[in-house]
């Protein structure tokens, strides 16, 4: 068994244990009567369902000085939507990012994922991205029981959050006294596929009879399957000059053009399994001990065909182009220049995360407390993914491609697609890396409280010791590229058929697939490779070949691999004040400050370029040779001082004002770290070397913020606040030009460069029509929209700019409810404009994404007051995700990822 596997077991089994003893603790204890049932009268109501939802974020928002939002699940293991991403998004000022349709990283105020630190019941979680972020798509929402979004600092907040501090929270057992199980069951099914998929997932919690001793397991198990769609370019290059008449002569000079051209078709299923437990002991009036266990895994199977078209700018013999010099119409060579290639890839993902907490809660006065905290987080993702092509040459044709702006692109004047007699060998590899996340941390925080304006103080330490491991895998040279050129025939009877069904509504199409592992054994025959008609090729490529186990598997490679140490130490001091003035007007603040010291430690290879072989029949491909590695490391640490005050004036009990100014600082993503370097050789212009930089210093950021808040009721109130922020060391990926063996590269290398200033405004409402007669008291809605903008905004038309604010969109959200007795509805629509994702993108290019807005529906009936049944739509209208380069024109991928219905029975006792 997998000692991943082996802790999965164990938790569910001490949870069940737990859960058991008390459970059967309590039976004899009301059988021999020494715990007599309460009276009815005794009994505690509690209040679900939306409302009471609203209320409890709402009442959060209302007790917390500084500027906060939250949402609250609805009852026990039901959060409003079937992923965290999703609900978040739903807060004021958060926005989304998707992967598979499905949300995965978040947004807020404009700053990206790596801005926003997130913490599980306070404490850091470790990610399988190579990186900082954050995959909330691991998280089933089932096993959290409120997200809490804090945009103002305070000196006891966990750093590292310029945008916000997101706290997700588990449910605790003694927060509901005696026995409670929720569970639910639901089909899952996909407008994609005609296949339906299980959601299952259930709570169980019990306290002894005294309330002293809790035990809560919770388990989720989601599936989906699917099929998506796209077209793309792979983005687009720049700067090319076009010879029709192969003269010398430019005839259309300085344009852009796609990379390539691709239709692709994904299978996709998704597996999600989640786990938490929680036990609680009030040891005694003084001491209270919490233990908290979480466990997920996502695990993604994917395959995909596509088929390809790349663009070789030396064999266009005609071309037109727009305004922004975007070409938007090429013919190509009779001669046999362009290829349609036939791939088959994967895109698989495995992550596993776990986090284990021990929280000790000491209150030796009743004026003073003290809290200790130890916890330990690991997250890995380990994978391979093949990528194979086989080519057939377009000799005799003209290919033509169309851009046709607002519409697909199009590639007419080629040979048939799916004729296997046609097929001819090209290039082959197989690729991936694990990556591991470590982190310790242990945490003291001290509370003294006084009497008058001085009202606490806050006092704490923490250390986090943080390692992120990433190895490389790749096929080993000369496998990856020995067919490249489209010269050795491929036998026909490896290949079938596939057919697109007709992608994005274009017009069905036709091309070869087949099974890449006998594809690979092919690779390796005799008949195959003797069509090198090189000699000490085929000797290189056979010794190889066989040294790796007959195969093309992948092997270790240095160059992509290395490891970031990070240790971190904080320190803070926190005064809260408060009192009255003018008669009954209150207000409130916090002030304090935290002293942060960093030391990192990267470690890494360091090769050498020395050589670079062009293959005579593809110039578009090439293979590099290299040193052997040497180990390299580097070392560096900072400190800072973070000063936060925030004030809140409650002018009357409906009433209050906010602000709030603190320093901040997030540190460089981990991914920009350490020492990896990665190469790219694929002419014209496409020659990279990427790598990172350990040297990196952190973002600062001076913050102020201001709100004001009128309460209309317990789940009813009108928000508008407004954000400053002063950002320093911005990391931008600075490109320079360098020149190895003739082939000019395009090396680029993170590094701090500008400061830069990032503002905007919110405004929320959110109203229940409690007064209205019957039936329509049931009515409530929610809306927010949030404005961001910066001092250095993007312009396309600047070709050599190296630094702009990634991530800035304005975004908005509605939400339509209706709760009255066994019936409940909810209608809900999800706006984010477009933005900038990356400046420096695909081709070095920049990256933006369309704007975009998504429909969701859900409701539900209870048939008793224990059991309903309930439903669920995701992207009603099945919105597309579009993605496009400099101009809105310059298409790199548009995407259909369907819709999602669920349909299902949830019950609680």
């Amino acid at each position: 068994m997998r000692r991943s596997d082996r802790r999965f077991t164990f938790m569910l089994q001490l949870g069940v244990s737990a859960v058991a003893l008390f459970t059967g603790t309590t039976a004899y204890a009301q059988d021999s009567g020494d715990t007599p049932a309460p009276a009815a009268s005794e009994q505690e109501i509690v209040v679900t369902g939306t409302r009471a939802s609203l209320g409890r974020a709402l009442d959060l928002k209302r007790e917390t000085v500084g500027v906060v939002d939250a949402i609250s699940a609805e009852d026990i293991g039901k959060f409003p939507d079937q992923n965290v991403a999703e609900s978040l998004q739903r807060i004021t000022g958060v926005s989304i990012d998707r992967s598979g349709g499905e949300g995965r990283f978040i947004t807020v105020r404009g700053f990206g994922p790596e801005f926003n630190t997130v913490l599980l019941n306070g404490r850091l979680l470790a990610t399988e991205n190579s990186g900082r972020e954050f995959s909330f798509d691991i998280l089933p929402s089932e096993l959290l029981s409120a997200a809490e979004v804090y945009k103002s600092a305070t000196a006891e907040q966990q750093d590292g959050g310029i945008g916000s501090t997101v706290v997700l929270r588990t449910a605790r057992p003694l927060d509901r006294s005696g026995f409670h199980f929720s569970g639910s069951a639901a089909m899952k099914f996909d407008s994609t596929r005609d296949k339906a998929s299980p959601v299952v997932s259930g709570i169980l919690s019990k306290t002894n009879a005294d309330d002293t001793f809790g035990a809560l397991i919770s388990i989720n198990y989601d599936k989906r399957i699917s099929r998506f769609s796209n077209v793309n370019t792979s983005g687009w290059i720049d700067g090319q000059n076009l010879d029709f008449d192969k003269d010398g002569t430019v005839d259309l000079a300085n344009v852009a053009l796609p990379r390539t051209y691709n239709t692709t078709v994904e299978r996709n299923s998704r597996e999600r399994i989640g786990a938490t437990l929680a036990l609680d002991w009030i040891v005694s009036d003084q001491l209270k001990l919490q233990l908290d266990a979480l466990y997920t895994q996502l695990k993604v199977d994917s395959w995909s065909n596509q088929l390809g078209f790349y663009t070789d700018p030396g064999d266009i013999i005609d071309a037109e182009a727009d305004a922004n010099g975007t070409v938007t119409h090429f013919v190509r060579s009779a001669g046999g220049g362009l290829a349609s290639d036939n791939i088959v890839f994967d895109s698989p993902r495995d992550a596993k995360t776990y986090q284990i907490g021990l929280n000790a809660a000491w209150t030796p006065t009743d004026r003073t407390s003290i809290t200790f905290d130890l916890s330990h987080s690991r997250a890995k993702e380990g994978n391979t993914s093949v990528f194979y092509v086989v080519g057939a040459r377009n000799a005799g044709v003209n290919p033509t491609f169309d851009l046709n702006p607002g519409a697909l692109p199009t590639i007419t004047n080629i040979l048939p697609t799916d004729d296997p007699a046609r097929a001819v060998l090209h290039c082959c590899s197989e690729r991936g890396g694990i990556v591991k996340d470590d982190i310790t941390s242990f945490r003291v925080d001290g509370k003294q409280d006084f009497d008058g304006t001085l009202k606490a103080v806050r006092f704490g330490a923490v250390g986090t010791r943080r390692k992120k491991d990433i190895t490389s895998l790749l096929t080993p040279d000369p496998l990856g590229c020995f067919y490249c050129g489209y010269f050795a025939s491929a036998d026909p009877n490896l290949f079938a058929v596939f057919n697109d069904r007709g992608v994005l509504g274009g017009a069905p199409m036709s091309w070869l697939t087949y099974d890449p592992r006998a594809l690979a054994q092919y690779y390796g025959s005799a008949a195959a490779v003797g069509q090198k008609n090189d000699p000490a090729a085929e000797a290189a490529f056979n010794a190889v070949y066989a040294a790796n186990g007959h195969s093309l598997a992948p092997a270790f490679d240095p160059r992509g691999s290395g490891s970031v140490r990070e240790n971190n130490a904080a320190a803070y001091l926190q005064a809260e004040l408060g009192g009255e003035f003018g008669g009954s007007r209150e207000w409130n603040a916090v002030v304090g400050a935290r002293y942060v010291y960093t030391d990192t430690l990267a470690n890494g290879n360091s090769v050498q370029l020395l050589g670079i072989t062009q293959n005579p029949g593809d110039p578009t491909a090439g293979v590099a040779t290299f040193s052997s590695p040497v180990p390299v490391s580097e070392k560096h640490n900072y400190s800072y001082i973070l000063p936060s005050a925030t004030f809140r004036v409650d002018w009357t009990d409906d009433l209050v004002t906010r602000f709030a100014f603190s320093r901040t600082l997030t540190r460089p993503t981990l991914s920009n770290l350490t020492l990896s370097k990665s190469y790219d050789f694929r002419p014209p212009q496409s020659n990279t070397i990427s790598s990172g930089n350990p040297g990196l210093k952190p973002y600062l950021a001076w913050n102020a913020d201001a709100s004001i808040d009128y309460y209309l009721g317990k789940a009813s109130y009108v928000s508008v606040a407004g954000f400053y922020k002063w950002v320093d060391n911005f990391i931008s990926q600075v490109t320079t030009t360098e020149t190895y063996f003739g082939f000019d590269f395009q090396v680029t290398r993170p590094e701090n460069t500008r400061k830069s200033k990032v503002y905007g405004f919110e405004a929320a409402i959110q109203y229940t029509f409690d007064t209205l007669p019957a039936p329509l008291d049931g009515l409530g809605f929610s809306a927010n929209y949030t404005k961001v903008k910066s001092s250095t905004s993007f312009d396309p038309a600047i070709i050599a700019g190296t630094f702009s604010v990634e991530g800035l969109s304005d975004s908005a959200n509605a939400v339509l409810f209706y709760e009255k007795g066994p019936v409940q509805l909810r209608a809900a629509y999800n706006w984010r404009d477009s933005f900038l994702a990356r400046t420096r993108g695909l081709n070095g290019q920049p990256e933006n994404v369309d704007s975009y807005g998504q429909y969701d529906l859900s409701g539900s009936f209870k048939i008793t007051p224990q059991l309903a049944v309930f439903g669920e739509v995701v992207n009603l209208t099945n919105k597309h995700r579009r993605t496009f380069s400099r101009y809105d024109e310059r298409l790199i991928q548009l995407d259909d990822t369907g819709r999602r219905v669920a349909v299902g029975v949830r019950a609680n006792f």
